[in-house]
C-alpha cells in the first residue's frame, strides 16, 4: 500500500466547513493548512492510493461537487506506507506514560505503551487536547472500577486507562475503521479488557467511574451523545477551543456538572470535572 500526499491551492474563502466534511468523507489523513498567500490558501492532505482514489479523479469530484470553488492541485508525491508511518507516529512521554511506534520496539519495555496505525486515527500525533488529556489521566487517576473513553480515535487514552487499571474500559468510537485500529493497537500491547463500541452515543452505559471525552464542542452540545447526561464519579474532558470557554462553562453549570480544574494547552482547554448526578 502507498500513502498519496496531495497540496491544493484554493481562495481563502473558499476553504469552508463544507470542504473540509468532503475531505474527511473521502478518507483523507492529516488534512492541514500550509500557508496563506494574499487571498489563496495552500493545504494539504494524505490519501491511500487506489484506482478509485486517483487524484484526477479526486480533482473531477471536487469540481463536480463544488462548481464554484477554484481548487487546483499544486504538487503531489507517492510515499510507502512505512514511510508515512514514521510521519505519523512518534515517541512521545506525558506523565507516568511512554508511547513509541510499533516499529520501533526491539525487546518489550514494560512501561511503554506501542502504537502502530493504519487509518491515521486521532490521537498519535501530539495534539494539545490528547496530550491534557493524558496530562489529566497521569496526574488524577489512580484507581476505578469502571472508564469510558467516548470518541477514542486511536485508542491511545484508553491504552493510558489499560495501564493504571484492568478493570473494564469502554472504548466509544463513531468511525469503524478507528474501531480497527483501537483493536490492533490493544492485540499489539496484550491488553485485553478494553471494550470497543462501534457508536456516537454512550445511552447504553448506566453509570462508570470516569468518564473521557476528548471531542469538539458540537459533540458536548448534542444531547444524543449522551456525554453531559451520564452518570460518573471523575470527567476528564477536552477538544473544546479557548475562545469557547464561557460556552463550555455555562454547558457544564446547565448539566449541573462541577469543574474542579481547567487547564489550557496552546489555544485548547482541558476540564477536570464532577458530576453532582452522581447517586
Amino acid at each position: 500500500m502507498k500513502i498519496k500526499i496531495i497540496t491544493f491551492k484554493t481562495k481563502l474563502t473558499d476553504f469552508d466547513k463544507k470542504l473540509v466534511s468532503f475531505f474527511i468523507l473521502e478518507n483523507c489523513k492529516n488534512l492541514q493548512i500550509i500557508e496563506i498567500v494574499g487571498e489563496n490558501l495552500i493545504f494539504q492532505s494524505e490519501f491511500p492510493i487506489s484506482p478509485r482514489n486517483s487524484s484526477k479523479e479526486l480533482l473531477d469530484k471536487l469540481t463536480k461537487i463544488f462548481p464554484d470553488k477554484n481548487i487546483e492541485i499544486v504538487s503531489e508525491r507517492d510515499i510507502s506506507l512505512e514511510e508515512w508511518k514514521k510521519m505519523r507516529i512518534k515517541s512521545l512521554t506525558v506523565g507516568k506514560f511512554t508511547f513509541k511506534p510499533i516499529f520501533e520496539k526491539e525487546e518489550r519495555e514494560e512501561n511503554v505503551i506501542y502504537l502502530d496505525t493504519l487509518v491515521g486515527a486521532f490521537g498519535i500525533d501530539n495534539h494539545p487536547t490528547t496530550i491534557l488529556c493524558l496530562e489529566m489521566i497521569s496526574n488524577f487517576v489512580n484507581s476505578f472500577k469502571s472508564a469510558v473513553d467516548f470518541g477514542s480515535g486511536n485508542g491511545i487514552l484508553s491504552l493510558s486507562l489499560a495501564k493504571i487499571s484492568k478493570s473494564p474500559i469502554i472504548a466509544i468510537e463513531v468511525f469503524y475503521n478507528y474501531c480497527l485500529e483501537i483493536k490492533n493497537n490493544c492485540r499489539i500491547n496484550n491488553i485485553d479488557n478494553i471494550f470497543i463500541f462501534n457508536t456516537d452515543c454512550m445511552s447504553f452505559v448506566k453509570e462508570v467511574d470516569i468518564l473521557v471525552a476528548n471531542v469538539p464542542l458540537s459533540v458536548f452540545l448534542d444531547k444524543t451523545s449522551g456525554i453531559l447526561n451520564s452518570k460518573f464519579n471523575l470527567g476528564i474532558f477536552s477538544g473544546v477551543k479557548k475562545q469557547d470557554k464561557q460556552k463550555f462553562v455555562d454547558l457544564l453549570e446547565n448539566n449541573h456538572i462541577a469543574i474542579d480544574q481547567m487547564f489550557e494547552k496552546e489555544g485548547w482547554l482541558g476540564v477536570l470535572v464532577r458530576n453532582n448526578k452522581k447517586k
